[in-house]
């Protein structure tokens, strides 16, 4: 049979561009018809090996494909099946090979706090480490009057723990190109610059901006928080919550955001992290976008002497209790921590603080020891001891795994919020955190301020924030006296915070109406 042509909108695309096609349509299609795009060298042969792929319905004659810059030539493939829809796939048409208009696209710019209250990094990418990184920023966007140079790092297959992620294909580890940073410093408080990202030889990103936080308590801040997230189209709701959130940024002073964990949901797809740091730059761009550990980017259970993170043994905290697994596909963190920064007051991402405003803010990690013989433990106790309340009134800690949820846990589910509430509630409540935020399960939930599964009233508050993107929940709620208020809906939820007053608001996608809130006061 004769290959015909699918015709494309572009043949050359920038990142985040939409490039259409377009075809004539069989009289009679497969149900499982569909069109792949893959990279140019795998053989037309092989149907499978693809990047990514669409089902063609009936009477369809196009599609549209939001490009993310890959680094390398391209192809959008149509496979049908044999035998009347029940034999092997055979290529029916094709395109020409489209390729992105620059290698060195500077792309997957984010931004993230440093240690003091002066300092932003800044952090893209490119295929090449030839030239030296760079960013040029200033108070307009007409006259970029400073500059700073960063430094380049990358990572390859066989620096992660486990397969998949140590495998190489289109589905599996693909060359992460080059991750650049720059470190701005004596950035002044509260102050809104204007900076692009990359060099005189490989080009330079779009100009953006963003606002400073600033340093005392005497400005409110408003920060951005959810959790399990990972890539759209994939992951049903992440499209909705960063439409919203964008939104949001754009038309709000949003000082940063907070994603606690469960990132990407890559898993050993080297490529998913292309798309999802694509994604979330018109967010990351703008504002700090500060990320904490979670199982998906980093449970593994060999290859521990590549782990980043310390942690002895082959795989980690792996206790008899819990449901600790591979969930990183072998990952064990490596993207993260090649790919985001954070403080370094703590253990790299896995657990760190930091001051916004009015508020001391700490991450740390369910996936490591957390017991109270655990290097974390000293760590987060010592952190908590060491904040001055006049400085920063209100204490928000932060992780990934549930300490609290009235949703029907699995048994390993509910053995790690056991020993959560064992070993790390009493010190929260010791040093009078006010807000415990947590994701893992895919819905909201928020409690009473508690102690000891009872409401008191100067106790934690507990918000469940894992509605962000990945599949929701669909678990039995149990009737309890502390749960104030849940629900199975994708969303995101806002912090407002001055000295005196914090408001935490929870949005839902589908119409941005307020669907949950409560105030706390000083």
């Amino acid at each position: 049979m004769a290959v015909a042509t699918l015709n494309v909108s572009a043949t050359v695309y920038t990142s985040n561009q939409v490039i259409d096609v377009t075809w004539t349509p069989t009289s009679a299609p497969c149900t499982d018809d569909f069109i792949g795009i893959y990279f140019a060298e795998i053989p037309l042969t092989d149907a499978c090996n693809y990047f990514d792929y669409e089902f063609v319905k009936s009477k369809q004659t196009n599609m549209s494909w939001q490009m993310i810059n890959l680094r390398r030539p391209l192809q959008f493939r149509y496979y049908s099946r044999d035998l009347s829809c029940s034999g092997n796939y055979s290529l029916i048409a094709q395109s020409v090979v489209i390729e992105p208009v620059n290698y060195n696209e500077p792309t997957h710019i984010h931004l993230a706090y440093g240690d003091r209250l002066d300092q932003i990094f800044v952090s893209y990418l490119t295929k090449s480490s030839q030239y030296t990184p760079q960013c040029q920023y200033g108070f307009d966007s007409f006259t970029l009057e400073f500059y700073q140079n960063g430094t380049t790092t990358t990572y390859t297959a066989s620096d992660m723990c486990e397969e998949k992620a140590t495998l190489w294909g289109p589905q599996k580890f693909i060359d992460p190109g080059y991750m650049h940073t720059i470190l701005l410093e004596d950035l002044r408080p509260s102050t809104t610059y204007f900076y692009r990202a990359g060099n005189n030889e490989h080009g330079w990103s779009s100009i953006y901006s963003f606002t400073n936080r600033p340093a005392t308590k005497n400005e409110a801040v408003t920060l951005i928080a959810y959790g399990d997230m990972g890539l759209s189209p994939v992951e049903p709701g992440a499209k909705s919550t960063i439409d919203r959130v964008t939104t949001r940024i754009i038309s709000t002073n949003i000082t940063c955001l907070l994603h606690i964990g469960d990132i990407s949901y890559a898993r050993g797809i080297g490529a998913l992290w292309d798309a999802f740091m694509t994604q979330i730059q018109p967010i990351a761009a703008r504002v700090p976008y500060m990320v904490s550990i979670g199982n998906h980017e980093y449970d593994h259970v060999t290859g521990g002497d590549k782990d980043p993170s310390g942690a002895p043994g082959p795989g980690g905290f792996r206790p008899g209790w819990g449901d600790y697994g591979t969930d990183s596909g072998g990952e064990c963190a490596v993207p993260m921590v090649h790919r985001f920064h954070s403080p370094s007051n703590g253990n790299g991402l896995f657990w760190y603080s930091f001051d916004v405003g009015p508020i001391h803010i700490i991450y740390y990690s369910t996936e490591h020891d957390f017991r109270r013989s655990s290097p974390q433990y000293a760590w987060i106790e010592q952190d908590l001891r060491s904040v001055n309340r006049s400085r920063t009134p209100w204490l928000i800690v932060g992780s990934h795994r549930q300490m609290y949820t009235s949703e029907i846990e699995s048994i390993g589910e509910y053995e790690i919020t056991m020993m959560l509430q064992l070993y790390l509630e009493p010190l929260f409540y010791q040093y009078h955190v006010d807000v415990n935020l947590f994701a893992h399960r895919h819905s909201y939930g928020r409690t009473c301020p508690m102690y000891q599964r009872s409401c008191v009233a100067d106790g934690v508050t507990h918000v469940l924030i894992g509605m962000a993107g990945q599949n929701l929940d669909s678990g039995v709620y149990s009737t309890v006296p502390w749960s104030k208020y849940h629900d199975q809906q994708f969303g995101y939820t806002t912090i407002f915070a001055n000295q005196t007053y914090l408001h935490l608001t929870y949005y839902h996608n589908s119409d941005d109406s307020i669907a949950d809130q409560f105030v706390l006061m000083k």
